[in-house]
């Protein structure tokens, strides 16, 4: 059976790279090796042959907007997608972690610095190119604070960090979409919009 790729949507991110769903990424099926696998609604792949039926569900991710007394700290990304734009610290969930584990993991593995009194902020979905396959993603966004920063140290896919002031940001330097949305929303929660407003949740 043939197959025809998807167009990414927009917002989908990481250049000039090929765009392509997970669906479109499996030629043969792993079960019986036949090629006849086909669509099986909108995120599943069935093969004709032997009924192997395989769900590519969305991804699960955190992210934190951590305060140091009254700036946020923002990452520096050091790798692709995205690369030397603005992020937040926090990542995909690893098996069997809570959300609020696997934030806490990321925080501590990108930046080296402890966290507390995280609070639920938003979430939003995102598209998530990487290797040239687009992955589609929900990021849960929490707000935190670090009361001190002197253990910090950039690691992982952080090549640097920033402190800044909220209202200083231009949400636009974000690597991600869904990180605009909600940065948006953070203002708002606040009663403050930027000079530089996205569309998203309000």
């Amino acid at each position: 059976m043939s197959k025809s790729t998807i167009n990414a949507p927009q917002g989908a991110t990481g250049g000039g790279e090929s765009q392509r769903y997970p669906l479109d990424a499996f030629r043969f099926c792993p079960r019986c090796g036949h090629d006849q696998l086909g669509r099986e609604q909108e995120r599943a792949i069935r093969c004709g042959v032997c009924g192997f039926l395989f769900f590519f569900n969305t991804a699960a991710a955190s992210a934190a907007f951590i305060f140091h007394q009254d700036q946020l700290i923002l990452c520096v990304r050091a790798r692709d997608p995205g690369r030397d734009k603005l992020d937040l610290p926090g990542g995909f969930q690893e098996y069997d972690e809570t959300i609020e584990q696997g934030l806490q993991r990321e925080i501590r593995e990108e930046l080296n610095i402890e966290t507390g009194d995280f609070s639920y902020l938003c979430s939003a979905p995102n598209d998530y190119l990487y290797a040239g396959v687009l992955y589609k993603v929900t990021d849960v966004f929490f707000t935190c604070t670090a009361r001190t920063i002197s253990t910090i140290r950039p690691a992982d896919d952080v090549a640097g960090y920033i402190l800044a002031n909220p209202l200083e940001v231009n949400p636009e330097e974000f690597a991600f979409q869904s990180t605009r949305q909600a940065f948006q929303h953070l203002l708002s929660a606040h009663g403050v919009r930027s000079a530089t407003s996205v569309d998203g949740i309000a």
